[in-house]
């Protein structure tokens, strides 16, 4: 929507300064400092325009420049950030995983310990029976 904003306005802008040009076909005297020119006005008219427009598009570019060199910084260091998230996410699932793994060790461990415990008390109840027999 912006350009054809912008297109429609510098159409329009291009038919003012025609009608204007046209409207001044008198030749004028130009003084450069070092040198005069006589020459016809809507010529010099047209030549101011387009050196405007030389000196617009050289300040813009120049400026998408800046711009286009700050984006690919940003777009590597935004890479970069990535594969260190990525980097960092892949170590805590290995770490979540080695947990995992020692919790279930651990959680058995327990269990078979429980179990021992059980067994040595169990023994020594049957000494004791033992012993009374």
């Amino acid at each position: 929507m912006k350009k054809q904003v912008g297109t429609i306005i510098g159409i329009i802008l291009i038919i003012i300064v025609a009608a204007f040009s046209l409207m001044n076909l008198n030749s004028v005297e130009v003084n450069f400092g070092f040198t005069r020119l006589q020459a016809p006005l809507i010529i010099l008219i047209l030549f101011s325009l387009l050196f405007g427009a030389l000196i617009i598009f050289v300040f813009s570019s120049t400026q998408n420049v800046k711009k286009n060199r700050q984006i690919k910084r940003f777009e590597k260091l935004s890479d970069k950030k990535q594969a260190e998230l990525a980097t960092q996410i892949q170590e805590l699932k290995t770490s979540l995983k080695e947990m995992e793994t020692r919790l279930k060790n651990s959680a058995g461990k327990q269990e078979i310990g429980a179990k021992d415990q059980q067994i040595a008390d169990l023994e020594k109840q049957i000494e004791r029976l033992n012993k009374n027999l």
